[in-house]
């Protein structure tokens, strides 16, 4: 299938993701959720995969990233991109008023303008995009561990009204997200203990997305789609700070991110 100079590839054919590759004629590639396209939200999820199989690093946007988000996403050429600066806790802000605020903070955007693009960037933490029925008003979720326990995701939604449809992208696998007792602790504290693994002779895992999706589903929101993905595991695809600062030794990961618009 063909969009505006992309080719949208069978989910089949990219693992067990239940997000459709978009595959842009420059070479880049991206993911888009078929709930949410359906709801005609425009929306993105970028890899590191740039035009020409450059690294393409959301940490460092320039005009010509810009324009290939554009395209990419399907967002008018106009709508500038808004993004905010993300504390790792559960503010979430609307940004539906004539001017926007300098130096936003928090780790949700919610807005009904078709003419702003929400965009939050992540490198392991889960990215999660929302639509209410008409998708006239959705949400961008940055989701750490800190932010689930805290309630990231049911604040946004509180701002959003009734949940239709959601995506999860890329992020740390349970395998690769191994925790200490006190974030154990905490996770078991927010009521998401099914999201907590405990292997026999191996410290604790948590499985994000899974948390992420039991918040979803609590909120009532009928159509999630998860990316299996796991930004650990897919160096070449995926920025990740823990393998690639923590475990690497890198001054810094690049970033990913999580792009959606309100239909128009």
């Amino acid at each position: 299938m063909r969009r505006r100079g992309l080719l949208i590839a069978p989910a089949e054919h990219y693992s067990r993701a239940m997000l459709e590759p978009l595959l842009h004629s420059s070479g880049a590639v991206a993911f888009r959720s078929p709930s949410l396209a359906r709801l005609g939200a425009p929306h993105l999820f970028t890899t590191r995969v740039g035009a020409g199989g450059e690294r393409l690093d959301l940490g460092k946007l320039d005009d010509p990233t810009r324009g290939l988000l554009r395209e990419l996403g399907g967002f008018p050429a106009a709508a500038p991109l808004v993004s905010i600066r993300q504390v790792h806790g559960a503010q979430a802000v609307v940004v539906d008023g004539p001017t926007l605020a300098p130096d936003l903070s928090g780790d949700a955007l919610v807005s009904s303008r078709p003419d702003r693009t929400l965009m939050i960037y992540t490198a392991d933490c889960v990215p999660v995009l929302v639509a209410n029925a008409d998708a006239t008003r959705v949400a961008a979720i940055h989701a750490g561990w800190r932010g689930l326990v805290a309630g990231v995701i049911p604040a946004a939604l509180r701002e959003l009204g009734a949940p239709a449809a959601a995506a999860i992208g890329p992020c740390l696998s349970p395998t690769c997200c191994e925790v200490g007792p006190e974030v154990v602790e905490q996770f078991e504290r927010a009521d998401l203990h099914a999201a907590i693994l405990r292997p026999s002779g191996a410290k604790a895992r948590v499985d994000l997305r899974l948390a992420a999706r039991l918040q979803l589903e609590r909120a009532g929101c009928p159509q999630i789609d998860v990316s299996s993905d796991c930004t650990y595991s897919q160096p070449e695809r995926y920025p990740s700070h823990r393998r690639d600062v923590t475990h690497g030794g890198a001054p810094r990961a690049g970033r990913i991110g999580a792009l959606i618009a309100a239909a128009g």
